[in-house]
């Protein structure tokens, strides 16, 4: 009986062994699997995160792409000129004075009037003129008479040569009186010593006029001068004949010619420039003595020059530079600047004609820097690109079309 025992509890814990095995090998399975699964998992993971990934510097690489603008290297004349402020001048001008006194009668023109030189312009009261004239010139013919029986008289020698004398010295004088009084009644109406524009009137009808006391004054806009004080420096540069372009305020979008006539040789010690004065062709007739001007000397002009927009060339350290555009990349290409005019710059050397040239957003590029062209300033180019556009959009399929016919 105990050895049946013995062997009964020797069996359980045989049994208990192996259920004890079992279990840990199917734990150690179950783990097995486990960390299978957990790898699957993080392989897929880090197989979405690396497509992911990508395509984000898919993405950033399409956004690489900086938009700018470009113009086109061309062909021009620029001038090379000196800038500076002129106040207008007329030679000819004149203050319209009375020579003789009394009441003003009539105005016969107004400020803005053009008029001839002679030309009556205001009249006095005449009324005691015209009487003195008729009264003196009475007088003279009496005069005139005795001189002519005086004369015939001394022939007859019947009258001794005083009395001749004092006959022909009484008619000089009263000639003389009669003359000066035609003169002031003449006097009595104001005419123009020039041609030109009355510019100011002084007077009113009624005031009572003093001699030479101004009444009008005109100013001839033909004579018009453009007085320029340019630094010495300048003065090697400056000739005769040499074009000028002015612009004033009252006409903005005007440029009006002219040319250098006179040059002062002397320099004047306190400012240090030296005075030019410049003839105008002011076709408009718009020009008045006194306008604030713009003019531009012009030096020397360059024709067939190749010309950019002087925004498009970045100087740094006295070194320029333009980007030129070469297979949707930016090119950093140095360039040789010549003079500068009205916004544009001449190159000489660094491009060629027809190339094109990044005039917005250039600040911000790098040699071969990628980029997308958005706007183009040459017209002949714009064009071509509208019409491929239009020619592809009428070349591409339209969808409606399509899924109406089977």
């Amino acid at each position: 009986m105990m050895k049946t025992s013995a062997s009964k509890s020797n069996s359980g814990l045989v049994k208990a062994t192996l259920i004890s095995s079992l279990l840990g090998l199917s734990m150690i399975t179950a783990g097995c699997s486990d960390d299978s699964a957990k790898d699957d998992k993080q392989a897929k993971q880090e197989q979405t995160e690396k497509k992911d990934g990508e395509k984000v510097v898919a993405k950033e690489k399409e956004k690489a792409a900086i938009p700018v603008e470009v113009v086109t290297v061309k062909r021009s004349n620029i001038q090379q000129t000196y800038t500076t402020i002129t106040t207008l001048e007329a030679e000819s001008d004149a203050d319209v004075v009375a020579r003789s006194t009394g009441i003003l009668q009539d105005i016969l023109v107004e400020e803005g009037d053009q008029v001839k030189k002679g030309q009556a312009l205001a009249q006095l009261d005449v009324e005691q003129l015209s009487l003195e004239v008729a009264q003196l010139e009475a007088t003279s013919n009496k005069l005139r008479k005795e001189l002519k029986r005086q004369e015939a008289l001394f022939n007859k020698k019947l009258a001794s040569s005083d009395a001749l004398d004092r006959a022909r010295f009484e008619y000089k004088a009263q000639s003389a009186q009669y003359q000066l009084s035609k003169l002031k009644l003449d006097y009595a109406t104001i005419r123009a010593p020039i041609d030109g524009v009355i510019t100011e009137r002084l007077v009113k009808p009624g005031n009572l006029i003093a001699n030479n006391q101004v009444l009008f004054k005109i100013v001839d806009p033909a004579s018009l001068k453009a007085v320029l004080h340019l630094p010495e420096k300048e003065l090697q540069h400056v000739k005769k004949e040499q074009a000028i372009l002015l612009t004033v305020d009252a006409m903005r979008n005007q440029v009006i010619e002219g040319t250098i006539e006179r040059i002062r040789p002397s320099i004047d010690t306190q400012t240090g420039t030296f005075k030019v004065v410049a003839k105008l062709n002011d076709k408009t007739g718009l020009l008045r003595s006194g306008m604030f001007g713009k003019v531009e000397v012009v030096f020397d002009v360059h024709e067939n020059s190749l010309v950019l927009a002087q925004e498009t060339v970045i100087t740094q350290d006295n070194r320029s530079h333009v980007f030129v555009v070469r297979d949707n990349k930016a090119i950093q290409t140095p360039v040789s600047i010549g003079i500068k005019h009205n916004g544009k710059v001449e190159i000489l050397e660094g491009v060629t004609e027809s190339d094109k040239v990044i005039s917005t957003g250039q600040q911000i590029l790098k040699h071969e820097s990628k980029i997308e062209v958005v706007a183009i300033d040459d017209v002949n180019v714009r064009d071509q690109v509208a019409k491929k556009q239009t020619e592809e959009k009428e070349n591409t399929p339209n969808s409606d079309s399509i899924a109406s016919n089977p």
